[in-house]
Formats: C-alpha cells, structure tokens, sequence
C-alpha cells in the first residue's frame, strides 16, 4: 500500500502544521493503478537551484544542484533516496570509457557542459552538482538548534553561502570561484545520493 502523505506545512503565523498535499498528489496516491503494489514509486524534489551569475576569467558560468529538506532532523527514506540517487547518476553520466568504467570529473559531477538556454537564447556554460541532504533540527534556520548539511553541522552563514553556491557544496568551506579554478582538484567523497557501485557501472 502507498504510503501516507507526511509532507507538513508550517504556518509562520501561529506554527500549525497542515498537510501540505496537492489535489493531484492527493489523486495519485489514491489511485489504485497508481500503488506502490504495482511497482509505481514517487518522491516530490523540494528545491532545484541555478546560479546563472558566475564569472571566471571572462567565461560565465551557470551552476546548479538539487537540495532535498527535511524537517525536525527527519531523514529521506530508503526510496527517495533510490530515485534521487537515480537522478544524480543519469545525469553525471556523460559516457563509458573503453573499459566500460563511467569516466568521472575530477572537480565533482559533471564537467563542463554546453547547453542551450531557452531563456536568452544562447549557448551556456553549465555544471551539475549533485543532489544534497538539508536538515533542520525544528523548521528551518530561525529556530533550528542546528542545521546539518549532508549531515555535516553548519552555521546559517554557510547555509547562505551553500545556496547562493559561492561555496562548493561537497568541500563547504572552499569557495566555488576558487574551486573550479583550481585545475587539479581532487575527486570527492561519495555522498548520500551518489551511486556507490558507479566506478564499475556497465
């Protein structure tokens, strides 16, 4: 059976916490061709964020990563962890090398890739981050306790340097124009919705 709805709304009024399900999500998970019975599995994403102002020796680039949030230290479940880590996975996956091993960007996910911008009509600059885990102890930052990014605590100061992305969001303490200046950047270390089988992928 489909699991029930627990996505919760805060209100920042009066801290009542109220369903935060839309009348199709409501329909899908009643639907029963659309139960989990039958092999259909779904996870909303909570934020997908672009910084499409970055400047590097007179190259702009546009920078993005998935951020998926929960509240009262909550973790994400071993499904939505799957589909996200699926998400993650296609899209790092640029191609196979001749050992039929995934040929992987020392500076983390994708390398740079040129793609088309529908929204001014031009080719672009563009790096694929990852998807990253975003706990709160409470909320959010005004009345958490602590805030954990992939499970690492953090301030609320770099919580706003991680989603502006002028911090690279697997080494936090490293600016973003400095790191993808630097040429010879290590790899880093898997996360929690990296592929941990993806060196050997066929």
């Amino acid at each position: 059976m489909t699991r029930k709805f627990n996505i919760k709304y805060t209100c920042q009024h009066c801290g009542k916490q109220t369903t935060a399900e839309t009348d199709f999500g409501r329909w899908m998970r009643n639907h029963p061709d659309l139960d989990v019975v039958n092999g259909i599995v779904r996870t909303d994403m909570d934020h997908i964020i672009l910084r499409y102002k970055t400047s590097l020796d007179q190259r702009d680039f546009q920078l993005m990563m998935v951020v998926e949030v929960k509240e009262r230290g909550a973790e994400s479940d071993p499904c939505q962890i799957d589909i996200l880590s699926f998400l993650r996975q296609a899209i790092e996956r640029k191609q196979l090398n001749m050992y039929q091993r995934v040929r992987k960007d020392k500076k983390g996910g994708v390398g740079c890739l040129q793609l088309y911008s529908k929204l001014n009509h031009r080719w672009v600059r563009f790096r694929f981050f990852g998807v990253f885990l975003l706990q709160f102890e409470n909320t959010g930052p005004a009345n958490s306790k602590w805030i954990k990014w992939n499970r690492q605590p953090i301030t609320e100061g770099d919580l706003v340097g991680l989603l502006a992305m002028e911090r690279h969001p697997l080494f936090i303490h490293k600016n973003m124009i400095e790191f993808l200046r630097d040429r010879h950047a290590k790899d880093p270390n898997p996360d929690l919705f990296s592929g941990d089988g993806e060196q050997q992928a066929a």
